[in-house]
């Protein structure tokens, strides 16, 4: 072997090579955000003054734990709408500044706090392995402050102490408490999820403090889009639309459901979308007539070989992008052509859907989009077959909107909780960092709200379940079908399929 001749400083040279690069390898790599799909930090820190001006007084936001999930826990959504920070267990702070600002404190993971956790690290040194290095992780510091532009960060264990320091003063404390009811057999009492624990620690080392809900100002709030948040929810529209094309030209009889939730998945994650916004719901012939709220009791939820004549509902075009959700359904013979009768519902529920969306404009009600979609089952003549007493309990329609209960009992808009299974279902539900982001319909649309449309039809008498879902935005002359590349009438879906 041949060597390149060396002078008697090339030792030299390399030893500090070794040294400098070394220290290069330790030092923090410049950070643009705390995320790889956070918006710039400007976009967060406008979102943190308008919360606190109009609540006018401390807020406490904690973030979710996420340590040991496998990825499969993404961060707590109104945390991360105020702050783009994925690190885990991290708290905000925010106060009036008392001088027309906001005071803002973060409480981050202290450097290499949680990781490693499965193993012992005896030997302390083991801490800083180069196999134990953080992904994008924020320690309190510099580097935090100047990526987030937040002026105070501290470590998680500075916050109790500091907290009992800064609320001292202040006669108001709003908490983002966590609204959901945990299940107990009667005569015990219900169990305390993981904030809420938080949340009476902390009053209890506040001396008894009580706080006010932020949760709801933060979430009306999110109701609204912004520019960067209505391109990440076209892009994940886009993607899950593309996905239920590719299931559209790959299905056919003999497959299995999950075959297809696969095919839609390669498809989502080819057009770079890293996950989905919910688990698959792909339910074909009679599977479909059941709720998948029901049928996702079981393991093997989405599990049945499809066949010639059948129908496939797909509600899983639910991609994500920059941590944004959709929520998109098609319906669509497995054959690649409908039936008679399948053709005469499936037009019946797209009538309703495109009645609905084309009452969507600034300054009109929820009620009023889902009355548009209630006049057509109604004037389609569907009305008696969603009355059980006419039907009987195993051949009754399941028809939403319920034409019976928005336009005959005019009841209006009932409170809604799948968690409970009470009130009406209705025609959809926002969307944004989660894929069901809630029903806010107490005011008229506005622009810059995202919400879905999705009338569906369950007939049991046929083994028939339909519906059709795209993401719709409130814009300022009308609305967007944000999720329009999907095809969805009768001849689209079917030139869609013909080429397979």
């Amino acid at each position: 072997m041949v060597t390149a001749p060396t002078s008697p400083e090339a030792p030299r040279i390399r030893i500090w090579s070794v040294v400098v690069l070394s220290l290069l390898a330790w030092l923090p790599a410049p950070i643009a955000g705390q995320s790889d799909v956070a918006f710039p930090p400007e976009v967060y820190a406008a979102r943190r003054a308008r919360l606190v001006q109009q609540l006018d007084a401390p807020i406490i936001v904690p973030s979710e734990y996420m340590i040991r999930h496998g990825g499969e826990k993404k961060q707590e959504p109104n945390f991360f709408y105020l702050t783009g920070v994925e690190s885990p267990y991290a708290i905000l702070y925010m106060a009036p500044d008392g001088a027309g600002g906001v005071r803002e404190v973060l409480f981050l993971p202290a450097h290499r706090e949680f990781a490693g956790a499965q193993y012992s690290h005896q030997d302390p040194r083991l801490i800083d392995a180069a196999w134990n290095r953080l992904i994008r992780r924020l320690e309190p510091g510099d580097v935090a402050e100047a990526a987030l532009g937040i002026e105070e960060t501290y470590a998680l264990d500075e916050f109790t102490r500091m907290t009992q320091e800064l609320t001292r003063e202040a006669t108001t404390l709003y908490f983002a408490k966590e609204g959901e009811r945990l299940y107990a057999p009667p005569g015990l009492p219900a169990p305390a999820t993981v904030r809420q624990q938080f949340e009476s620690a902390l009053s209890d080392a506040l001396g008894g403090r009580v706080f006010e809900d932020a949760t709801p100002a933060i979430e009306r709030m999110r109701v609204i889009k912004d520019e960067y948040e209505i391109d990440a929810l076209r892009q994940a529209a886009r993607i899950s639309a593309d996905g239920l094309v590719a299931a559209m030209r790959r299905i056919e009889p003999g497959m299995n459901d999950l075959e297809v939730a696969g095919v839609m998945e390669w498809a989502w994650k080819q057009g770079g979308s890293p996950r989905t916004a919910f688990p698959p719901i792909v339910a074909s012939g009679p599977d479909a007539v059941s709720l998948f709220t029901i049928r996702s009791e079981n393991y093997n939820s989405v599990d049945r070989v499809m066949q010639d004549g059948d129908l496939v509902f797909i509600d899983y075009g639910a991609a994500e992008w920059a941590m944004y959700g959709s929520d998109v359904c098609r319906t669509f013979p497995v054959s690649g052509r409908f039936s008679a009768e399948q053709r005469r519902l499936y037009e019946i529920v797209l009538e309703a859907q495109e009645a609905a969306i084309a009452v969507v404009r600034p300054g009109v009600t929820m009620l009023e989009v889902i009355r548009a979609a209630a006049e057509v089952f109604q004037a389609r003549g569907l009305e008696p077959n969603e009355d059980v007493d006419r039907m009987g309990v195993d051949r009754v329609w399941g028809l939403m909107p319920s034409p019976t209960h928005y336009l005959t009992q005019g009841r209006g808009l009932t409170q809604y909780t799948a968690v409970a299974g009470l009130g009406v279902r209705d025609l959809g539900h926002h969307v944004g960092l989660e894929a069901t982001d809630g029903r806010d319909y107490s005011t008229p649309l506005e622009p810059g709200m995202v919400f879905t449309i999705e009338p569906k039809i369950y007939a049991p008498e046929f083994d028939i379940a339909i519906m059709i879902e795209d993401v719709i935005l409130v814009t300022e002359d009308g609305f967007e079908n944000l999720s329009a590349n999907a095809p969805r009438t009768v001849e689209d879906i079917e030139r869609t399929m013909g080429g397979r």
